[in-house]
């Protein structure tokens, strides 16, 4: 409800006056009348409260400006410019009075090209694979300095959120329409969470309860400055930011799962996970995508929203059923072979046809062995990066991961070389003591082919060149792996659907692909 009139204010924000003879255009939301002219956005808080927000006193809304600017920093610095005040004399509303005259505060911004939200440029089919990386190290490394919340409890925030979603789409224009398949995510989200009460628990005491984003969504998340850059963040609220770090990213999976794009879902995912290491909570994923894709359909459907935008509610809805399906179970497969034989590329594709939602998790040494050295992924290493202690250590740290993502359910691909016997017996036990299924996929190809796919790659994280690859052939010849009941070649040589196809009929004949489908 409106508390009090900022009419005057509005009306000064939406003319030309205000922002030195720019035209003005203004956009006005249930929380905020935005003012976006020239270089500049101008955003005020509306006087009004509601059980989730309360703007309704100056001193209240100075507070949230001032708290949107400090939180935004986190992820915005350069586009969250100030919170400045407005006064009111006796020639009108001004950007220059006193300290008795001011009359309201005003978020500053930079302005951005709306055709740079990452939802618009989605559609648009502007985002590729490069971009996602850098989507996910950013909010990684957010994530990793974000304040810890050890005192609160993702169970009874999960509980909570539940109950309220269940109430709102049942109260909504959904609800008169969809109202049994209501209940049954209802039923089906609760049971999940009851299974995961553990999981759920163990979050807040390992660090994975964070002052987050909290509304990580596609539209939220804008090109600037040439970066991926998630801004307007919930500040108003800690009930809606304080959240699993893992609850946050479930905005942007969802968001792509729900346009298609289960591929850019699946990339956002591993990069994260392999700069965070949060493999042990993925148990929770599949309840948090749906949650969050429940509060789409939710807001969707509320009353005077769009049709367009209500006739998607239903979508958003058949997503979150969908994946609260029963889980798969859990499986290992190894890819190995030489150099530019193709291992990440048959990796990435299998993982969309190994496990529903998201897709399963894809540990790749290159990766790792840059995050060991600290460096980014598409960073060359000099020679200490290749040491036999240093190849030891990447994969200790492959295997530690795999069996926190195997335990929670999570099916596998460790993409790696798997020249030597040890490490395809060290993979082999892994799932052995797990209680796992296994299969080993050996890429082969003729070696003046990889030579020549060397020779074109770039911006990769491997940093294998000629040289290596003629080393591996004169050290590795005589341990062919094919040799092993646990592996199976496969031809390499071909497109990379030729490579899927044939990749995929073997782990069928070993019933991998019907235990995770």
């Amino acid at each position: 409800m409106e508390t009090v009139s900022q009419r005057d204010i509005v009306a000064f924000l939406s003319s030309p006056e205000a922002h030195g003879g720019a035209r003005v255009q203004r956009i006005d939301t249930h929380l905020s009348h935005v003012f976006i002219a020239g270089d500049r956005v101008c955003k005020i808080k509306r006087a009004v409260r509601y059980d989730f927000a309360d703007f309704s006193s100056l001193a209240l809304r100075r507070a949230a400006c001032e708290g949107e600017v400090r939180v935004n920093r986190r992820t915005a610095p350069e586009m969250y410019l100030r919170a400045a005040p407005l006064y009111r004399t006796e020639n009108g509303v001004g950007w220059s009075g006193n300290d008795a005259s001011v009359a309201e505060w005003v978020v500053v911004m930079a302005r951005f090209d709306s055709g740079d939200q990452f939802d618009v440029m989605l559609a648009a089919d502007r985002i590729d694979a490069a971009l996602v990386n850098d989507l996910a190290d950013r909010i990684a490394g957010f994530h990793l300095e974000a304040e810890r919340k050890p005192a609160l409890r993702p169970g009874a925030t999960v509980s909570a959120i539940l109950e309220e979603l269940g109430s709102g789409l049942l109260s909504g224009a959904l609800g008169a329409d969809r109202r049994e398949d209501i209940l049954r995510w209802r039923a089906r989200s609760g049971e999940e969470a009851a299974r995961q009460a553990h999981s759920l628990d163990a979050r807040r005491r390992h660090g994975g309860v964070r002052a987050c984003h909290g509304d990580l969504h596609l539209g939220n998340i804008c090109l600037f400055n040439g970066a991926p850059t998630p801004f307007d963040a919930i500040e108003f609220n800690a009930d809606l930011s304080d959240i699993d770090v893992l609850y946050d990213i479930a905005f942007t999976l969802m968001d792509f799962l729900r346009h298609g794009r289960r591929d850019l879902a699946n990339l956002l995912m591993n990069r994260y996970l392999s700069a965070t290491r949060d493999y042990g909570g993925l148990a929770l994923l599949p309840l948090y995508i749906s949650m969050r894709a429940c509060v789409r359909a939710m807001v969707s459907s509320l009353p005077g929203q769009a049709p367009e935008a209500a006739a998607r509610a239903g979508g958003y809805l058949d997503l979150a059923l969908d994946l609260l399906k029963a889980p798969r179970a859990p499986s290992l497969v190894c890819v190995g072979g030489y150099s530019a034989t193709g291992k990440s590329t048959l990796a990435g594709r299998l993982a969309l046809e190994l496990a529903g939602d998201a897709g399963a998790v894809v540990l790749r040494s290159d990766v790792t062995r840059k995050r060991l050295a600290g460096a980014a992924p598409e960073t060359p290493l000099g020679p200490e990066g290749y040491s036999a202690e240093m190849t030891d250590a990447v994969f200790r740290r492959l295997f530690r991961d795999a069996r926190k993502a195997l335990r929670a359910g999570r099916p596998v691909i460790l993409d790696a070389t798997f020249l030597g016997a040890a490490e395809r017996e060290a993979a082999r036990a892994l799932a052995a003591r797990l209680g796992v299924a296994f299969r080993g996929l050996w890429l082969a190809a003729p070696k003046d082919l990889l030579a020549a796919r060397i020779v074109q790659r770039r911006g990769d994280a491997s940093d294998a060149d000629l040289s290596v690859l003629e080393r591996q052939f004169e050290r590795f010849a005589q341990d062919d792996p094919v040799s092993d009941e646990n592996w199976r070649r496969t031809d390499a040589s071909g497109a990379p659907d030729a490579v899927l196809d044939h990749a995929l009929s073997i782990l069928k004949e070993s019933n991998l692909k019907e235990m995770n489908t």
